[in-house]
């Protein structure tokens, strides 16, 4: 990775030539003018997906609403049963199942709470507790049961301390690691997270617009929902991409042929979760364009995500003049395939940035593997990721972490995940040469 990093460098293929810069500032932003009117005018012309031959586009990306009320309605093998769980369980679902069949309403609830301790650390603190709430759903209240619906979606959305000064989110402070090794579990009062409009059009274009979480829509990679596999920052997200925080946003998705799909993005570079995202912005964006690939190296199986992809994205932002924080572009790659009970992984980011932002990492290189069905258990889940990654400021040394989960489906209710976050040569902490971060996270499901 060394050897590529000094390939790009001296043949300058990403310097800051105008060229370049400008390339990655105009797709998304410009693409979706134009394709919202021609969605308008040609959505309803559009041929709809064969279900038997092509995968329906979906907009349920991984940790998205949608994906979180799906997973859970899937059956579950678990270890066993809580005493009088199963009436109290299927009477719950009977109600959501009516509300469903009535009005078009899905609604779920989960509390995800993550502890954190750190062997050494040079601050005052050495671990973190906190928990996330979120109150979720859908209300298809346009075109139910057909391949053309209108969609609501909410999230209710509560993360806080359990007991320490820190939050995970900012335990990585502490023993000066380059990124968070728990960034979605940091502190907000209750906010309304995210409040959306979608619009699919015979399962093979979308768009989405309103309060938005862009990390649950861009930069595909199926185990990055922090509540149930990854929990460090490179894995929820790509380190290289400054994803913005929820708040103002527009994206369309498309699926132009039977294996590819593409997804555009234009959003308030300022977003703030805790507000409105009126109030933040200020005409400086962050805008995306991603394609997305089906390998084909194996059958689809109904019901399932295609067993292969491979997405390339182009991001651009612009400067955050009151934050303080320059303009950047970059690209990024993720590549996965399916092989019985294991997924290998591939992922990549360049950020063409400075010190000054927008992202602090200049160059990332993960690779790992997830193993389904760990001891027969259908939901059981071990991951393990290795992440270099080379600062963007130039005054720090690469950094190498190995992140790795057990999930185990304890009820059907109920996960449970030990963790395992290895960072060598913490960049802000020359007196550690490796320092291991071992956490547990609890899920439990409403």
């Amino acid at each position: 990775m060394a050897l590529l990093t000094v390939y790009i460098r001296n043949h300058g293929i990403f310097d800051n030539a105008d060229f370049p810069r400008s390339v990655a500032r105009w797709p998304a932003r410009w693409l979706i003018l134009l394709i919202l009117p021609w969605v308008g005018i040609h959505a309803q012309q559009i041929e709809p997906a064969d279900a038997d031959t092509d995968a329906p586009l979906s907009m349920a990306d991984p940790g998205s609403i949608v994906e979180q009320l799906e997973e859970e309605a899937q059956h579950k093998d678990f270890l066993f049963e809580i005493a009088g769980g199963a009436a109290t369980r299927q009477r719950w679902n009977d109600l959501k199942t009516g509300l469903e069949q009535r009005h078009g309403l899905t609604v779920g609830a989960y509390y995800t709470a993550y502890y954190q301790k750190a062997n050494d650390a040079f601050g005052p603190e050495d671990d973190a507790a906190g928990f996330v709430l979120d109150i979720v759903g859908t209300w298809a209240f346009l075109g139910r049961k057909t391949d053309s619906p209108g969609t609501l979606g909410f999230n209710l959305l509560w993360r806080d301390t359990l007991g320490t000064d820190l939050p995970p989110q900012l335990l990585f402070t502490q023993y000066g690691s380059l990124y968070s090794g728990a960034g979605a579990y940091g502190e907000n009062d209750p906010v309304m997270g995210e409040l959306w409009l979608q619009r699919e059009f015979r399962k093979k274009l979308g768009f989405r617009i309103g309060k938005i979480f862009p990390i649950t829509a861009y930069d595909f990679f199926q185990f990055k929902n922090f509540r149930t596999d990854f929990v460090d920052f490179n894995h929820t997200t790509n380190a290289t991409i400054p994803l913005p925080d929820n708040g103002l946003g527009a994206l369309a998705r498309y699926k132009p042929a039977k294996n590819v799909r593409l997804t555009l993005g234009i959003h308030d570079a300022n977003a703030d979760n805790e507000k409105s995202g009126f109030d933040t912005y200020d005409g400086e964006l962050f805008t995306y364009i991603e394609i997305g690939f089906d390998t084909g190296l194996a059958p689809r199986q109904p019901g399932r995500p295609v067993a292969g992809q491979i997405h390339v994205s182009l991001w651009h932002q612009d400067e955050r003049e009151n934050a303080g924080v320059d303009d950047g572009w970059g690209v990024g790659i993720s590549a996965s395939q399916r092989f019985g009970r294991y997924t290998p992984f591939l992922r990549f980011g360049y950020a063409d940035v400075t010190a000054q932002g927008p992202t602090p990492v200049e160059l990332m290189a993960n690779i790992g593997v997830a193993v389904d069905e760990v001891f027969g258990q259908l939901n059981d889940r071990i991951g393990i990721g290795y992440t270099w990654a080379d600062p963007a400021n130039d005054a720090l040394d690469n950094q190498h972490t190995i992140d790795a989960y057990y999930r185990i489906q304890m009820t059907p209710l109920i996960q449970v995940s030990p963790t395992l976050h290895i960072v060598f040569e913490p960049v802000s902490n020359p007196q550690d040469d490796t320092v291991l971060v071992w956490g547990m996270r609890a899920k439990f499901a409403f």
